[in-house]
């Protein structure tokens, strides 16, 4: 199979927007969120392009990023207002805390491969890195630009997938550092707040981050591509197609008749719904003020017109399981009481190394399958 870095990780996100967009090759228009990080990265590639006699001013760069700003992409003019002024900030922040550094930059928009073997079956992994510096100790430093708000914890940058697969791709090209086993410096450059978070690979990371994207690629050859709820889905251009969102665009102005009754439906369940959490509300206030009175009152029945409550003690008890086990264990009958906690189980996964991680999810297996109504409070209707 060949995959990209992109679609390893659209499909660890959401399988059925890998589908749409890899397989099916839908074609949406980028988001404006997409256009917006485009932009800044073509910016930055100006900046630091090699075959400049000099480097840009800063209102050369601002000129280039104004030059090729697109304001159709937003339909609010106060948004795409807000957007420029963002766009125009992060690029004279950025100019401030580099143009008097000394890179030696190696390459920029650099493309890579990174083949991977699996039994008979030979993986290509491709990507794109935006910049590559060598250090002055001689160190290669693989940078990515980001422009998202959020900024992450060093914990998980330490253990960003991303750049154990961009590690990948550095090796392949230059094999000698892995010979070598030769440290490679891998940032993230956050442009929005102008940090650049930084972990190191080698040697030691290559089996892993290869063991995991083969296990990703058997779960993609393996996948019905089911939908993935997940954070990004309100931003997602693919939602016309998706099982999650498709129904918010049937045509409201001649609904078919099933889609006004269910309508219908919806608008009571929420109605009885909402009243249902208010009657619970009320029940555990009125279960308080019972407990107050029984108790003050030193009883436990209390008595109405519609007939009786009764409190009823209740008694929850734990063992000493080390000393329960030396009874047991004895006459054979430990092992009978042994449970697996699951909560427990799936920490101790986590702990483990990949390949083990694997063996223990390949026991899989599916005893049944069923849905649950959840409620989510939202006005897609504009009522």
């Amino acid at each position: 199979m060949r995959i990209s870095y992109s679609g390893l990780e659209t499909f660890s996100t959401c399988p059925a927007k890998y589908k749409f967009q890899y397989l099916d090759k839908i074609k949406t228009p980028k988001s404006k969120e997409a256009v917006f990080g485009i932009l800044l990265h073509e910016c930055l590639k100006s900046f630091h392009e090699p075959s400049h006699s000099l480097p840009l001013t800063e209102d050369e760069l601002l000129k280039y990023f104004t030059g090729k700003w697109d304001s159709g992409v937003y339909a609010d003019e106060q948004e795409e207002a807000f957007a420029f002024y963002q766009g125009v900030q992060i690029l004279k922040n950025y100019y401030l805390q580099n143009q008097n550094a000394s890179f030696n930059i190696v390459n920029l928009e650099t493309p890579f491969e990174a083949p991977i073997s699996e039994d008979k079956a030979l993986h290509q992994i491709t990507g794109r890195i935006d910049r590559i510096d060598k250090l002055s100790d001689g160190t290669f430093e693989v940078i990515d630009y980001k422009t998202t708000k959020k900024m992450p914890a060093q914990e998980s940058v330490d253990n960003n997938f991303q750049l154990s697969v961009y590690y990948l791709g550095l090796v392949n090209r230059w094999p000698s550092i892995e010979k070598e086993n030769r440290p490679v410096k891998l940032s993230l450059y956050y442009l929005r707040h102008g940090e650049k978070l930084s972990a190191v690979r080698n040697n030691q990371y290559i089996k892993e981050t290869k063991e995991k994207i083969i296990d990703t690629i058997s779960q993609i050859q393996k996948s019905d591509f089911g939908p993935k709820s997940n954070p990004l889905c309100d931003w997602c251009q693919y939602q016309p197609y998706c099982p999650l969102y498709r129904h918010k665009f049937i045509n409201q102005d001649s609904p078919a008749p099933d889609d006004k009754k269910i309508k219908d439906v919806i608008n009571e369940f929420f109605t009885i719904k909402e009243k249902q959490n208010q009657d619970n509300k009320r029940l555990a206030e009125l279960k308080d003020l019972i407990n107050q009175y029984c108790d003050k009152n030193e009883i436990e029945r209390i008595f109405g017109k519609n007939g009786y409550i009764t409190r009823l003690p209740q008694q929850r008890f734990s063992y000493d399981f080390g000393k329960v086990k030396e009874i047991l264990e004895p006459l054979g009958k430990w092992n009978e009481i042994l449970t697996v906690n699951a909560a427990k189980f799936k920490k101790v996964i986590q702990s483990l190394p990949y390949y083990l991680r694997r063996e223990i999810n390949e026991t899989k297996k599916l005893e049944r399958e069923f849905k649950v109504i959840t409620v989510s409070r939202r006005n897609y209707s504009g009522e």
